[in-house]
């Protein structure tokens, strides 16, 4: 659900946006609240004023026109405060009144009735304005609220906005490091099923290999394998062994009795070799022996041990049977082929030497000399 987190990381920014704009304007209108608080201050500041310029003409008789252009300025200084004031209505009707008390207690002053200018005073003008300072008290406490709440609602909502910002991004970080876990583990099974499907690759390889180059009934190298050795030059004799009377077993018994028996006669046929010699089925009832290292003894030898071997009764398919063996030996002599390999060399003579003991009666070995044959 890939497009869940550009919506995510969207409200995020969303989030910060709007809660920088509403810090932003709430600060604003703080700072306005301020400014009214200042205002509002400085009128109380300007009718104080105003209240005590008038005594002036008390002390000074030649002054009235100066005390009234000074009035005059600190009046259009009051005018222009209240013109800046939101919802002061009431408040300039206060002040009107107390200016027109005012403007008559000053009359009086100018005329040298100071007893009713006294007495206007304490019963008109002291308490308007003793009402005026608690009204303009009244609204700079209000303004100074105002500002400190508008602080308080920013400062809060930056908090949450933060918060929630915070959140989000954890929330999306979380996810991700979920996401890339189950990605690493999909990415490490994908590569253990690569590397199993490798392995098993190569087993089928190895097996195809295997089979390519051994005879699937006992398991001994095929006449390929065989091909393979010969060309190596790795060898010094060659012994082809054909069983005889197998043929009449197979019919009498059947060919699962016969595979059985060849099975049997490949065991033997390994026990009778050397160490590192490979015994190999040709096919059929045909074996043969690659003798690797040793001389025309060795290869004698273990043509004796083959023809004893297999000369031994044999349990197959609840019974017992005699089978015998016909060895050819064909021994490197080191004088070199004749042109047509030394491994078809020594394959065609250890065939004569084979024939030659079949003609013979069978159940013996004999041993191929260039251009002769003992037999034993």
């Amino acid at each position: 659900m890939s497009w869940r987190w550009p919506r995510v990381l969207a409200v995020a920014a969303l989030l910060l946006g709007g809660a920088t704009f509403a810090n932003v304007a709430l600060h604003g209108a703080s700072r306005q609240h301020e400014v009214t608080r200042s205002q509002l201050s400085e009128l109380n500041m300007l009718l104080h004023e105003e209240s005590s310029l008038q005594w002036k003409t008390l002390a000074d008789r030649n002054s009235p026109v100066r005390v009234a252009r000074e009035l005059g300025s600190i009046r259009a200084r009051e005018r222009a405060i209240l013109r800046t004031l939101t919802g002061a209505g009431d408040l300039d009707k206060q002040i009107s009144d107390y200016h027109a008390v005012l403007d008559r207690e000053l009359g009086l002053l100018g005329v040298g009735k100071t007893e009713e200018a006294l007495a206007l005073e304490r019963r008109e003008t002291d308490p308007r304005f003793a009402r005026l300072n608690i009204a303009l008290q009244r609204l700079e406490n209000e303004a100074v609220n105002a500002a400190d709440r508008a602080n308080n609602v920013a400062d809060l909502a930056l908090g949450i906005a933060m918060a929630a910002a915070v959140a989000a991004i954890g929330f999306l970080l979380f996810r991700f490091e979920r996401e890339h876990r189950a990605t690493q583990r999909a990415t490490e099974e994908l590569l253990y099923q690569q590397q199993v499907a490798l392995d098993t690759l190569a087993e089928h390889e190895a097996l195809v290999r295997h089979q390519a180059s051994h005879d699937p009934l006992t398991s001994l190298p095929n006449r390929r394998a065989l091909t393979e050795l010969l060309g190596s030059r790795g060898c010094t004799a060659l012994l082809l062994v054909d069983l005889d009377d197998f043929k009449p077993v197979n019919d009498r018994l059947g060919h699962a009795a016969g595979d059985e028996l060849l099975v049997a006669v490949a065991g033997r046929l390994l026990a009778a070799a050397g160490p590192g010699d490979t015994v190999v089925r040709l096919g059929g009832d045909e074996f043969a022996v690659v003798v690797a290292a040793g001389d025309a003894t060795a290869a004698v030898r273990v043509a004796q041990n083959v023809v004893a071997a297999i000369g031994e009764p044999f349990a197959v398919a609840g019974t017992r049977v005699r089978i015998g063996a016909s060895v050819g030996v064909a021994v490197d002599d080191g004088t070199g082929d004749d042109g047509t390999g030394e491994g078809t060399r020594l394959l065609r003579e250890a065939d004569q030497a084979m024939y030659l003991i079949k003609q013979a009666g069978k159940g013996g070995y004999g041993v191929y000399g260039r251009g002769s044959l003992a037999a034993a």
